[in-house]
């Protein structure tokens, strides 16, 4: 007869096992599978000494397990596949019409990056949360994740609670947190007017390695965030591979008005510091934005930017130009949420010099 506190023990690893295989994609633990089945098979062959009474106990202590461990835990799958039709001239001039996903060739189609991730939040005590956040690069359309790193958009932990919230990892940048609201269409892969004329208040400055970074609370409309990188070095040799990194943001949100401030120390040794502001203001029948960004020579500008409902659609554009190089980009877009958490989406965006170049995508995407 199996005693009651085998069937804990046996229930406990059961759960875990279950939770493993359907909250974590299989290929993550193909090492793990063999051993699984091994416990699943002794636990059955336990379970068969007294099938009725033991079955109904170790099914009770798994529920009553599951529903404590999912009080404390709150861990979910999370991601974005963006599928589209269009091409890229401004990036690729030879490219051809096509369907792609939004991490094809580098996260450069359609809308946005396709990508799949893990976050959670436990409650540590004294009302502080500890978490973290594990996301995918840009999957392809044929399903691959390119590069060496599979988490190489986010792969951070931390804590927070009434002090604000303290990150450690890689995760986006501070510059980028701050001002991409002020992005109306969200820094679109291929049509960005911000992106391909290199000065939109966030451009060039979307992640970072290995950083610490600070959100506090807000305050009377106001958020700031800090962040730092410390020098980086090769572990074998000793030689300097990245030089270390500070930055600072600053958001202020009062009803329809929103205000933003940003700067950060140059990331290499040969760059420039970056500082950028940005303003919207939302009028209720459309929505405009402009910002200025000096990132040093070759990254210095203008942007502006407006978007209104029409018809149930969101249609909108932007424009931006490049005070060094003089290149021109204009971006225009509409959107509508057409299911739960599916929108379709048209974007055209199309930069002047050196020669005019365009870049188009009509696509869908899935949120979940």
């Amino acid at each position: 007869m199996v005693s009651m506190r085998s069937e804990v023990i046996l229930a406990q690893v059961l759960l875990y096992i279950v939770c493993c295989q359907i909250a974590t994609p299989r290929r993550f633990f193909s090492s793990d599978v063999v051993a699984n089945k091994l416990i699943l098979i002794k636990f059955q062959s336990v379970l068969t000494l007294n099938r009725k009474k033991s079955m109904k106990k170790v099914l009770a202590v798994a529920a009553l397990l599951g529903l404590a461990g999912a009080a404390q835990a709150q861990v979910s799958v999370y991601g974005l596949i963006d599928l589209s039709y269009g091409k890229n001239n401004i990036l690729f001039p030879n490219e051809k019409d096509n369907f792609y996903s939004g991490g094809d060739n580098g996260s450069s189609q359609g809308n946005s990056t396709t990508r799949v991730g893990l976050k959670g939040a436990t409650d540590v005590g004294s009302g502080v949360k500890a978490n973290f956040k594990l996301e995918t690069g840009g999957i392809t359309l044929d399903g691959s994740v390119p590069g060496a790193t599979f988490f190489n958009r986010q792969a951070w932990a931390g804590f927070s609670g009434s002090f604000g919230e303290v990150r450690l990892g890689k995760q986006d940048s501070v510059v980028f947190q701050t001002m991409i609201d002020f992005d109306f269409n969200g820094a679109a892969n291929a049509a960005s007017a911000l992106g391909n004329t290199g000065v939109g208040p966030w451009t060039g400055h979307l992640g970072r390695n290995s950083g610490l970074q600070y959100i506090s609370p807000t305050m009377s409309g106001f958020t700031a965030q800090v962040g730092f990188v410390p020098e980086q070095s090769d572990v074998a040799t000793g030689v300097k591979t990245a030089i270390s990194n500070t930055s600072v943001g600053i958001k202020y949100v009062a009803g329809p008005l929103a205000l933003g401030f940003t700067a950060e120390s140059k990331v290499v040794d040969a760059g420039d510091a970056f500082t950028a502001v940005a303003a919207s203001y939302d009028f209720g029948v459309a929505k405009i934005m402009a910002s200025y960004a000096d990132g040093g020579t070759g990254q210095k500008g203008t942007s502006l930017g407006i978007v209104a409902p029409v018809a149930g659609f969101n249609v909108g554009m932007h424009y931006a130009k490049n005070n060094d190089s003089s290149v021109t980009g204009t971006e225009f877009f509409i959107n509508k949420e057409i299911l739960k958490g599916t929108y379709a989406y048209f974007d055209y965006g199309n930069v002047d010099k050196p020669n005019s170049r365009n870049a188009y995508a009509i696509g869908v995407i899935y949120t979940f």
